[in-house]
């Protein structure tokens, strides 16, 4: 058994990750060990990062919620996968040389997928397609207001959005952001550091609004969500990318009988069963549509520091990456 691995370890809050060497896990009861290939960097690691995630670990922690690998070995009552299959899932600590993590959370790597591709798909793809299925039960036909549409989720979500028939109204801080939503298929874009995203929210749907909104800015984005979102809008919250969020105004959503709901990818992780469904029907629809990630950058283990504050610049395109 392989005693020590690299890992980036985030000693307390406020601090930046440093390489250092630490043990390498043990498969417990159901659980697998993975060899990690790349590792996806999430928002919920600058949040883990700067103090404002829902969970505070015990320090000192290693971060990642996601990879790509090969596994090395099996726990007591783990029967669906063995040594050497090529896997990528969730889990923590990701951002090292080896990872354990629930059998269910795992799922084949797609044989047209690359290491990297691969380490890019499962949260931004699970969430996305958990709030335009679960959260916001999206129906053919309507219209989805994308926020961040340059970013991991954003770019996921306009990619199964167009998929499942909807029309994507897209928002970023850039045009090479919104390009790169335009290109994945967004119908109507809207750079919001220039003006309101309201008013031509409302435009581009002759004054409904919009059915859908995935709201992860914070701020006072959710105020004027409501404001865009149509008669019985569905707003999904996901993240607040900016540091702040303020609280809805109750007031305000009955106007259009607007609704506000709240999606953590933890609580899908608690109910196996319907992730492994979730992510049963990904994987068909990656088969049929030739949906891939869309990569911005692949940094070394050593580098993880620099990919964060990247992606805390919010200047990224697409998913970062760390390769051990």
């Amino acid at each position: 058994m392989i005693a020590g691995m690299r890992a980036l370890v985030l000693g307390a809050v406020g601090e930046l990750p440093e390489i250092g060497e630490v043990a390498v896990p043990r498969s417990g009861k159901e659980e697998v060990l993975v060899r990690i290939s790349a590792a996806g960097v999430n928002y919920a690691d600058t949040m883990m990062r700067r103090g404002f995630y829902l969970q505070t670990p015990v320090f000192p922690f290693i971060l990642g919620f996601e990879f790509s690998g090969e596994v090395v070995d099996v726990g007591p009552g783990a029967k669906r996968w063995r040594p050497g299959d090529r896997v990528m899932g969730t889990g923590q600590s990701a951002f090292a040389e080896y990872a354990v993590a629930p059998e269910a959370a795992l799922m084949p790597v797609p044989s047209a997928f690359t290491d990297e591709q691969a380490a890019a798909f499962p949260v931004v793809y699970l969430t996305a397609f958990a709030m335009l299925k679960i959260s916001a039960n999206a129906q053919a036909g309507e219209t989805v207001l994308v926020h961040a549409a340059g970013g991991g989720v954003g770019t996921a979500a306009i990619q199964l959005a167009k998929h499942l028939g909807l029309r994507v109204i897209a928002t970023a801080s850039s045009e090479e952001k919104l390009a790169t939503a335009r290109r994945l298929g967004a119908d109507v874009t809207i750079d919001y550091s220039v003006a309101d995203f309201v008013p031509p929210v409302l435009e581009a749907t002759e004054g409904r609004g919009a059915d859908i909104i995935l709201e992860s800015i914070g701020g006072d984005f959710l105020e004027r969500d409501i404001r865009a979102a149509a008669p019985f809008g569905r707003v999904v919250v996901f993240g607040m990318a900016s540091g702040t969020l303020q609280p809805a105004d109750v007031g305000s959503m009955f106007r259009n009988s607007v609704s506000v709901a709240a999606f953590w990818m933890v609580t899908l992780a608690q109910r196996p069963e319907r992730q492994a469904q979730l992510a049963g029907e990904l994987l068909a629809i990656v088969e049929q549509a030739k949906i891939t990630p869309v990569i911005g950058g692949v940094y070394p283990l050593e580098k993880g520091a620099e990919a964060l504050l990247a992606l805390e610049s919010r200047r990224t395109i697409g998913k970062l990456l760390l390769k051990p």
